[in-house]
């Protein structure tokens, strides 16, 4: 019986959730009537950019884990800027393709849902808050001195957003408890909108300044992050490469994360060869070769002091060599010809020898690779591509693992 009554109550909260839903989205056109009555769009062509770089926003969005998912595709910062120079009914549309695109073209989503009916409402209800927003603090033309007016609507863009989209459809329809889906939502997205509404922004000011040209700072902003978090996911598998490619491509992020120099681990790579084919790279270069063989030397040694060739132990073992040995142990757990284990069973393995045959800190360093790229490899024998990144150390190896691991592949 109560298991009954709990049911009952459930539809009846789902039923009145959709009405909310419904009667919202319904709402929009008396608001849109009433509060936007003139639906002319100024800056057509600035409208069809912003168009364009919300769709590849749209097809290269991240994620965030989340009871209900959020999602980072640069859309309020999109919004705010069309709202800010065309109107609330610019923002309805640059918002409102995306949706439409990702139902009826990609069908990534069924046409008619309950979640379709929240996104309308918000989106537009959001637009015409920003808007509203705007006129009282006569910032209607996008110049510096409208900047407070401008942040305050994407800020109020937002909240509104989170209120139907999140609150209504999260809680009435979905089921999640009020109190703990703010606590663990309402941090995260209001680092994502405070992010996106600064960017929108800037981005509308300087367009009051000097025009279109605004669009080659906001371009890269907003696209860079959205496609190269997901690339990182579209990487081959390590069981693609032979014993000697792996080796070289462990032992160089390795050393990255070890903070090794550049130079160190150019040498690290030419020693990963030079192991397994017995004879230097032909790419290496002159000066590196002493290091390359005294590298390739005692990658054979044993952090217990159980190897060869001069039975050294510990720390004794050049750093070079350690980090070989793990490197070593490592592909001959993924790589072509091995078992092809994915990271985290081969990680066991390398866990089991640590101590034994492998220095517990570089087993560590592999175990860091792993824990900082996983969330976004579609192949869990993926090749780490961190340290390849072409940006400074502290941003490719602390800042954009923290960033990655609160985002999982869409």
């Amino acid at each position: 019986m109560g298991e009954a009554t709990q049911q009952s109550r459930t539809v009846r909260t789902r039923r009145t959730a959709l009405l909310l839903l419904a009667l919202a989205a319904v709402a929009l056109v008396p608001g849109f009537l009433f509060l936007a009555p003139d639906p002319h769009l100024r800056h057509p062509w600035e409208l069809a950019l912003l168009f364009a770089f919300g769709i590849c926003a749209h097809r290269a969005d991240v994620h965030v884990k989340a009871k209900v998912p959020l999602k980072v595709d640069g859309g309020y910062a999109l919004a705010l800027v069309a709202v800010a120079i065309s109107g609330p009914l610019a923002g309805l549309i640059v918002y409102l393709p995306w949706e439409l695109a990702s139902r009826v073209i990609w069908r990534e989503h069924k046409v008619f849902t309950p979640g379709a009916l929240a996104n309308l409402a918000s989106y537009g209800w959001s637009a015409l808050a920003a808007a509203e927003v705007l006129r009282l603090a006569n910032a209607m033309t996008p110049t510096p001195q409208a900047a407070a007016g401008l942040f305050t609507a994407g800020i109020a863009m937002g909240v509104i957003q989170f209120g139907i989209a999140r609150f209504v459809y999260g809680t009435l329809y979905q089921g999640h408890r009020v109190w703990p889906l703010l606590r663990s939502e309402f941090p995260e997205f209001v680092t994502i909108v405070l992010a996106e509404v600064v960017l929108g922004t800037i981005t509308a000011v300087l367009f009051g300044a000097i025009g279109i040209a605004a669009f080659a700072i906001f371009a890269p902003v907003i696209l860079i992050p959205g496609l190269l978090l997901p690339a990182l996911a579209r990487r081959r598998s390590v069981r693609q490469l032979d014993q000697a490619a792996a080796t070289a491509l462990y032992a160089t992020a390795l050393a990255d994360v070890l903070r090794l120099s550049r130079d160190r681990r150019r040498v690290l790579a030419g020693a990963a060869h030079l192991l397994h084919a017995a004879r230097h790279a032909s790419a290496a270069r002159w000066g590196d070769l002493h290091d390359i063989e005294f590298a390739a030397w005692y990658a054979r040694e044993h952090y217990d002091g159980s190897g060869g060739p001069a039975a050294l132990a510990a720390d004794q073992i050049p750093l070079d060599g350690r980090i070989l040995a793990v490197a070593v142990k490592w592909a001959q757990l993924t790589a072509a010809g091995s078992q092809q284990l994915p990271h985290s069973e081969a990680l066991l393995g390398l866990e089991l020898a640590a101590g034994s045959e492998l220095d517990p800190r570089i087993v560590a360093a592999a175990g860091e690779i792993v824990n900082a790229e996983l969330p976004f490899a579609r192949d869990h024998a993926f090749q780490p591509v961190l340290h390849r990144l072409p940006l400074p150390r502290a941003l490719r190896r602390e800042g954009l693992p923290h960033a990655m691991a609160g985002f999982e592949q869409a």
